[in-house]
């Protein structure tokens, strides 16, 4: 299985504004909602569905990966072994190119 979403989500060592999901998302931590125009950040931060999805998505057990975009630079990130994958902006030409190939069962390999 795959998920593609617009936003990422939040992945250790990354900053406040990268991803859904951050544990300090909260209107203490709002410095720019004056400027960007729009309503604070709510006050007790995400909404228990928020966390609870960004908990079951990295613990989903057939999750091969998590495709976003929102943050317009191509990065990886791994989040409790599962790989997060973001593109440039499609504006700029940016792309991803997925191939999914078959793979061999080996004695070593494990599928569910």
């Amino acid at each position: 299985m795959l998920l593609m979403m617009h936003i990422p989500l939040y992945a250790p060592g990354r900053t406040l504004g990268y991803g859904c999901g951050h544990p300090e998302y909260n209107a203490q931590n709002d410095r720019n909602f004056e400027i960007e125009r729009r309503e604070r950040w709510p006050e007790n931060g995400h909404s228990s569905t928020t966390m609870e999805f960004h908990k079951a998505v990295f613990n989903t057990s057939n999750l091969l990966g998590v495709f976003a975009g929102h943050i317009h630079r191509q990065t990886i990130d791994w989040a409790m072994g599962i790989p997060q994958f973001l593109t440039s902006p499609n504006a700029s030409g940016g792309y991803l190119d997925v191939d999914f190939l078959p793979m061999e069962k080996s004695d070593k390999t494990k599928f569910s």
